[in-house]
């Protein structure tokens, strides 16, 4: 009976590693916080400390808590930086996260447990993932964890398995800062449950790592955490201020509405393509969800004070970032309410099979859905391997990184370039770089300018920055820059930045004033 146990695992980690080779993506995200972590954790192997390496005054880095640059480090220091086994490390942590939902729902569905694995499996989020050198996947391996460990510990009251969940939970924290609300969680779980000297053993040993690191950010000038950047109307258009209380609460139900009806169904079936089946779908998903939760609250878990912390998170983000990638941590727990309420239903209503046929028309509609994502990234893959390093990537994309490469090969490495996306310029061509202050103060763009010795002017599609805050002080200053370097349509540009002008302009102040 073991073995058989052991091989239905084994069997869920043979489809969820074939369904990763097929979805595989040997090429950079071009996101840019994928690039920013193999810096961060070069930072480390090199010893510089947790630093902003590719920034020309290198600043300590204050954004990103350290858990996850720290879990990359160990496959750099021991194999360099590879990119490809840097992606194979987080599809590592994608088969231990399939491995602890498993074993969550083996105790809570029994005789189902197979196929909502299966399920789970289906969903093309959590293969995408596994190979963008992201935190998702890392943190879902570490939440899930923790939640497993802390149900297990609820059972045979262990200090070494509560420890266990402890280190966990904190790692979590440590890979991302919304894991503030796993901390939480296990907070309201323990007061819930009145175990107080677990509460108190918890919360210092998360005390002992969260001091010193909030310590250090608190003493670094010009601290770009996140609290900032959640305050702000539009963290891309910081002089619109920040939010006050009507519209923090705008935002909570626009965030509402955007997962219920969009990110949420889309995420749970991606073969949905119009409106109004998302909308549509989104609503079931929305009841059997709430049903679930609610059904559960008689046990009250970790699960329940998690997903209620979580919601909130999500809910109070910015909503320029509302994106299936927050969503994701929080998915597993949705699928666990949608199948307590989907059995409740098929109870109920005395509908034989209910749960177990809903589940299998998931499956088969994902796969319908997976199996297009296969063949376009199986062709994308051969054309990469013939010697396509741009195969796959957008024609924006393209344009960009060739404006890079032009810079690798072309120009001196201690010449500092100004790019929307400056951590791509320094991971792969070496070149200190930073991005214009996203500001409509000419001045102060101009200022910015001053320290650099290049521009890379972009014409990206997804974003207007450059447009809307750099396009206005290039024309207005037209004579200060030289063209190098232009790409092909649509057309990216190389700018040198005419230091002379600059120096000319700064006497000929200087004469005026005396």
């Amino acid at each position: 009976m073991a073995k058989n146990k052991e091989f239905k695992i084994w069997l869920f980690f043979l489809i969820y590693t074939t369904l990763s080779v097929l979805l595989f993506d040997p090429k950079l995200f071009t996101g840019g916080d994928n690039a920013v972590y193999i810096i961060l954790a070069e930072s480390i192997t090199t010893g510089k400390g947790y630093k902003n390496i590719y920034l020309p005054e290198q600043p300590p880095h204050t954004q990103y808590p350290p858990g996850f640059p720290l879990l990359l480090s160990i496959p750099i220091l021991i194999f360099g930086k590879n990119i490809i086994l840097l992606k194979l490390m987080i599809f590592l942590t994608g088969l231990g996260s399939l491995l602890f939902f498993y074993l969550i729902i083996k105790e809570h569905f029994k005789e189902y447990s197979k196929i909502f694995t299966l399920v789970y499996l289906s969903f093309p989020i959590f293969i995408n993932y596994n190979h963008w050198i992201l935190s998702e996947i890392p943190f879902l391996f570490f939440s899930l964890g923790a939640i497993y460990f802390l149900l297990k510990f609820c059972h045979k009251r262990q200090l070494s398995i509560f420890l266990i969940a402890t280190f966990f939970a904190i790692y979590a924290f440590f890979i991302r800062t919304a894991g503030i609300s796993l901390i939480l969680g296990f907070v309201l779980f323990f007061i819930i449950k009145k175990e107080y000297k677990y509460l108190i053993i918890f919360l210092i040993l998360f005390l002992i790592f969260f001091i010193p690191w909030e310590m250090r950010n608190a003493n670094i000038p010009d601290n770009t955490g996140y609290i900032k950047q959640l305050l702000a109307k539009n963290p891309y258009q910081m002089e619109l201020g920040t939010i006050g209380f009507s519209d923090f609460m705008r935002r909570i139900w626009d965030n509402l509405l955007l997962y219920s009806f969009t990110i949420l169904p889309a995420t749970i079936l991606p073969i949905l393509n119009s409106k109004f089946l998302l909308s549509f779908s989104g609503l079931i998903f929305m009841f059997f969800t709430i049903t679930g939760f609610i059904l559960r609250l008689k046990k009250f878990t970790i699960l329940e004070t998690y997903f209620i912390f979580g919601i909130g998170v999500l809910l109070a983000w910015p909503g320029v970032w509302s994106s299936d990638r927050f969503l994701l941590p929080l998915i597993p727990l949705v699928l666990i309410y949608i199948f307590s309420g989907l059995i409740w239903i098929q109870n109920r209503l005395k509908i034989k099979n209910f749960a177990l046929v809903i589940s299998g028309l998931l499956i088969v509609l994902n796969v319908i859905s997976i199996i297009p994502q296969a063949k376009t990234a199986v062709s994308q893959n051969l054309d990469y391997m013939k010697g396509n390093s741009f195969a796959g990537y957008t024609i924006d994309w393209r344009r960009y990184f060739e404006v890079i490469d032009y810079i690798r090969k072309n120009i001196p490495e201690d010449k500092i370039i100004m790019a929307r996306k400056p951590e791509f310029v320094y991971l792969l061509s070496r070149h200190k770089s930073f991005c214009y202050p996203f500001t409509t103060n000419r001045n102060e763009v101009r200022e910015s300018i001053k320290k650099v010795d290049y521009i890379i002017f972009d014409n990206f599609r997804w974003t207007g920055t450059t447009l809307r805050y750099l396009l206005p002080v290039i024309q207005e200053h037209f004579e200060d820059f030289e063209t190098i370097y232009k790409t092909n349509y649509p057309e990216f540009f190389l700018l040198r930045v005419k230091k002379e002008n600059f120096s000319a302009g700064f006497l000929s102040l200087l004469q005026r004033l005396s």
